[in-house]
Formats: C-alpha cells, structure tokens, sequence
C-alpha cells in the first residue's frame, strides 16, 4: 500500500508544557487537526501586557500500518496568526531527546559574547534589580542604547547574565578621592540601564576611579550575532507572483523571536558628528622617565603616570620586570625577565598611564619609560558610509579614508538584525571589535570583514581623524595680530 499525506502526521512530545522538562522524546500522541488549543494554550490578559515565549515540540509520524518506503516529507507554516501581535515560527534543534531550557538556550544563543565594553559596573548591583548603574570615561562615545544586549559576567563566583537594554539614563558627575594625601577631583559618565528581566545574581561593581574599573573579576561584554539557529515562518507576498519566477518579493523577511519594546531618549547639547582625538607630536626627541616604586590600584596592578601624552608606539619599558614596547594599546615583550601580564597590561595614550599586571614582577623593580610626548588634539571626524543593498550586502569590505586616517581614530559601524555594532582601530594598523580588519596610516586604505551579515537598506558609518588638520610648531611663536576685513562694495560719495 501507498503511504498518503493524511497517514503523515504530528506526534506530540513527551511534555507539552511551558517547564523545563518541557519536550522530551516522542510521545506517540497524535495531534488532532482543526482543534483549539491542541498545541499552544489560550493567550491570557497578563501575557498581553509583558509578553510570553511558548514552546512546542513535535514530530514528524508516519501513521501507517504497512512497511512501504517514505519518499519524503516536508513542513510548512502556511499561514501567519490572524492577531499582529502573534507571532509564530518554526525550527529545529537535531535532538530527538532534548528539553525546553535546551531549546531556550539555542534560542538565546543568537548572539554570544564579544569584546569588553567601554563602561562597567559602578558598586554593587543586588539580585533581583531591574536597573543598573555603570559609569564610563566622559571620551565614550558608544552609549548603551535600548535593544542592546550585553552580558555581565563575574569571574570570581563564575556566573554570567545576558541582558538585554530597556531604556539608559545619562548624565556626567565630579567625583572627589583622597590620592598621595590630597584630594583629587574628576569626571565620569554615569548610566542607569533599565533591564528587560530582573537579574538572577549579585554582581560587584567598582568605585569610582580616574583610571577606570578597578574590579577586574566583574566584566561587562558586548554581544554579536551567532545565527545559531535557522527560522521557518510565513509572509504574505508584496507583489504579485507568476509560474517561470526566479524571485519574489514578501512584505518582510523578519518575525519577532521575544516579546520587546522600543522606547524614546532625546539627545541634547550634542555634536552631530562624533570626535575624533589625535595625538601629534609635541617634541621630536624622546623622554625618559624613572619609575620606581609606583603604587598600584585594587587589582595589584602597578599604575605609571607619564605626565604627559604618548605617542602610539614610541613607548620603551626597560628595567628588572623585563623589556616591553606598545602595540596597539598593549605591552610587548621584546627582552629580559618578562615579568609582567602582556594580555592584562594596557597603555592609555591620552592620559599617558600604564597600567602593568605583574606576572613574577614587583612595582619597586628599576623600571624607565622612555617615549615620545605628544600633545592631544580634539576634531570633528570625517565621516563617510557605505550602502548596503541585495546586491552589495556582504561581510567583506574595502574603503579608502580621504585624507588619510590618524591612528587610533578610525571607527566601522554597522547595524545588523536592528542592533548596532562597532569596530575601532587600536593605533597598530588593526581593526578590533565586533569584526576583523586592517588600515594602512600611510595611504588610508583599510578592509575589514564584519561579525554579522549587515541588514539590507541601511548604511555602515565610517568616521575618522586626520593628521594634516594641525601643526605643532615648537619654541615661542607671536601671534599675528587679530584684523577684520570688510567688503562693503562701491563707494558713493554725495556730490560727485
């Protein structure tokens, strides 16, 4: 006998339930056609207001008494809910065994985490908040924006939490501390980051410091993009469809994975365009500087104050903890004892501090820096972006900065599945971040390929700085004295 499309049948799994033992193995249990509520339960006023993620799992059943062969069979979601509010989809994981929280998770692992993010957590955020407070240098420009998903995560007790940005609150405080017997006075960006779920564990945050977070066991990551799972779904047709088509094209290719809201922040007192700060050279020789018995900061690390700007990459470490240069913002070992953590270390070029995590090495070894000053230069960036359309939307990009790009200026933005995601240039020809590139200082020229398929219909922001907008010119100089020219046109004089 001939296995027919009505003996192709859906088997409900072992639990059709909203637990975490939901799912399981095939149950055996035929899902009757054309009743209510056979798979999903009715939809309650509650989950109207904040929302609801219902899953089903179920298979595929030949429900026939004969051993003929199955030459196929397909599954289709035909139609969409009749309420806009509704949304339904269809995938799979591959396991015939695995559970609800398995799937959760495979939903939830759309995006995974990325590089540190340039604020962290200020003082301690207690279980079961809904809001955190973070705080940032007042040089950040890259806000937490609502929809945004990060993951706070706390290496002493290992735990980690996604979440995901409601609405952000900022403002800039002064903040005052005691240091070597005197008080010390600074700013800092402040956030307060509404959640979309509470958090499920305490996280300990830092104080205030000039010099950043000083709780390294507490991190807060970016995320991008994973595609860890493949999506079925329906969309009507936006325009008509003939036999023979090679493409069609539907009202929209996307559908709601989570229950979400969008909300409004204005944005006051703001440029335009975002700054760009270049360091320049203020003196064509270099600077030597001892630095014994330096003091450290609460995560052990020896914190060295140049006085000054750095030049990006004429900075030399000598001394008893081994021989470094910079690269890129971090420490290179290049000679001696090697005793400092090259991953942890890092070097602020603008403020001239290096913060040194000690591997085996000691805060009062001998250690000289030896580098070139320089001298910081605020500017408006350069900006310029590429279109991303069907036909140009790739991973892969090549652009030339014109005039030729500063180091440490350059930054890509890009906007994927409706998040927006950077890359910057770390000053050694690299682009880091969410993605992988590269930029030549000397003509401008830079590729880089991005973490995520960038969303047709939108633009990838670059911005820059360049070098010829300032001259530095040393020894005295006397300024031209100030004149205002005016062009009043034809002379008339009465009389003539």
């Amino acid at each position: 006998m001939t296995i027919t499309s009505n003996q192709i049948v859906l088997s409900e799994s072992q639990v059709m339930a909203d637990t975490d033992d939901g799912g399981g193995r095939m149950s055996g249990n035929i899902v009757e056609s054309g009743l209510i509520n056979n798979t999903f339960p009715d939809i309650s006023r509650v989950d109207r207001v904040y929302g609801r993620v219902n899953l089903r799992k179920m298979f595929i059943y030949v429900n026939a008494a004969n051993q003929d062969t199955l030459l196929g069979a397909h599954t289709i979601l035909s139609q969409r809910p009749a309420d806009p509010n509704v949304h339904a989809l269809l995938f799979s994981t591959g396991s015939h065994t695995d559970r609800r929280v398995d799937a959760q998770d495979r939903i939830e692992s759309y995006v995974v985490a990325g590089s540190t993010a340039p604020f962290w957590l200020w003082g301690g955020q207690l279980e079961g908040q809904r809001a955190i407070q973070c705080l940032a240098q007042t040089v950040n420009t890259q806000d937490p924006e609502p929809g945004q998903i990060f993951v706070l995560r706390d290496l002493t007790n290992a735990t980690e939490q996604y979440v995901r940005v409601v609405a952000v609150q900022i403002a800039e405080r002064t903040f005052t501390i005691e240091r070597f017997g005197s008080f010390q006075t600074f700013r800092l960006k402040t956030y307060v980051i509404e959640l979309s779920q509470p958090l499920r564990y305490s996280f300990s945050g830092s104080e205030p410091s000039p010099t950043g977070n000083r709780n390294s066991g507490n991190r807060i990551l970016k995320t991008q993009i994973a595609d860890a799972a493949k999506y079925m779904g329906a969309s009507p047709l936006a325009a008509p469809a003939a036999v023979g088509d090679r493409s069609i094209r539907v009202a929209d290719a996307y559908s709601a994975l989570v229950p979400s809201a969008q909300t409004e922040n204005a944005i006051t007192d703001q440029q335009a365009g975002a700054e760009a700060a270049i360091i320049r050279p203020a003196s064509e020789s270099t600077v030597t500087v001892n630095a014994d018995n330096v003091t450290t900061n609460a995560d052990g690390a020896g914190i060295y104050y140049t006085g000054r700007a750095i030049v990006p990459g004429t900075l030399v470490i000598t001394g008893q903890n081994g021989d470094y240069v910079d690269h890129g913002g971090k420490l290179e070992y290049t000679g001696g004892s090697n005793r400092l953590n090259e991953e942890l270390s890092a070097v602020d070029y603008q403020n001239g501090i290096i913060t040194a995590f000690y591997s085996g090495g000691s805060t009062s070894y001998n250690t000289e820096l030896t580098f070139q000053p320089g001298a910081v230069v605020n500017q408006q960036s350069k900006q310029d972006f590429l279109e991303v359309n069907q036909q140009t939307r790739s991973l892969t990009w090549v652009y030339q900065t014109e005039p030729a790009a500063s180091e440490r200026t350059v930054t890509v933005e890009y906007r994927a599945q409706g998040n927006w995601y950077l890359l910057a240039d770390n000053g050694a020809g690299e682009l880091t971040g969410d993605g992988t590139g590269a930029i030549a200082y000397t003509t401008g020229t830079m590729n880089f390929t991005l973490a995520a398929l960038p969303d047709a219909g939108t633009e990838i922001i670059i911005a820059w700085g360049e070098k010829q907008g300032t001259v530095i010119q040393g020894g005295a100089s006397i300024a031209d004295t100030p004149t205002i020219r005016f062009e009043i046109g034809e002379v008339f004089v009465e009389g003539a």
